[in-house]
């Protein structure tokens, strides 16, 4: 015989009671749903920021890689260029002093034109002033004599043109100055315009124009 099994609904669930249960389950649900989207926006934000983090990393990661890479080029070009000038220096020391003889030569050429140049414009002046003032061959007489003052017999060698004009004159001032001695003057065309040659027993007395800057040259030598 066959059993029917009746579900018991106690009186308590039935009607708005029910309900009230149903509505309950609604409210849990719709509860975790909104658990459920704030775990998203949690999980969302926490990829976000993992993200960001994992971009900065990489970042620093790569400013690090170039700074090491940097620091390598450099360490590369120190020794490249400490190498090349283990080679370069005795070539550039070489290449220096080649430069400084080179220069040391150039002065010493300048210096030796530079002082036969000087010496060129001096001699023209004088011989200018020679030629309009007389007592400056006078005066290198005077000189000479009183250089040779005390060694006896003296000989004055003049140009022949000086000879003719500066004989009277060159004969009062040896009696000045060598008053025992015997004096000559004697014409010479070795002798140049303006110059004079005296000839002591103790040697030459060498008033000359040429003789004179030929001196001066050598002192600047």
């Amino acid at each position: 015989m066959a059993t029917i099994i009746k579900t018991h609904v106690p009186e308590q669930l039935s009607g708005t009671a029910f309900r009230a249960v149903a509505y309950d389950l609604t409210d849990m649900a719709a509860q975790a749903d909104g658990y459920l989207g704030t775990v998203r926006g949690q999980a969302a934000q926490i990829v976000e920021q993992a993200k960001r983090d994992a971009a900065a990393i990489r970042q620093q990661a790569e400013a690090a890689g170039r700074c090491a890479a940097e620091q390598a080029i450099d360490r590369i070009l120190d020794e490249k260029v400490a190498q090349q000038m283990k080679t370069l220096t005795p070539a550039l020391q070489s290449a220096v002093r080649q430069v400084e003889d080179s220069k040391q030569a150039w002065l010493r050429q300048w210096e030796s034109a530079a002082v036969d140049l000087a010496l060129a414009i001096a001699k023209r002046l004088v011989q200018g002033e020679l030629a309009r003032r007389p007592e400056i061959s006078l005066q290198w007489i005077r000189e000479s004599l009183e250089l040779a003052a005390g060694s006896g017999d003296v000989t004055i060698r003049l140009n022949p043109a000086d000879e003719q004009t500066l004989r009277r004159q060159v004969e009062q001032l040896a009696g000045a100055f060598s008053p025992l001695a015997t004096v000559n003057v004697i014409a010479d065309a070795a002798i140049s315009p303006g110059g004079c040659r005296l000839n002591t027993e103790f040697g030459v007395i060498d008033k000359q124009l040429d003789t004179q800057l030929d001196r001066i040259k050598e002192e600047l030598s």
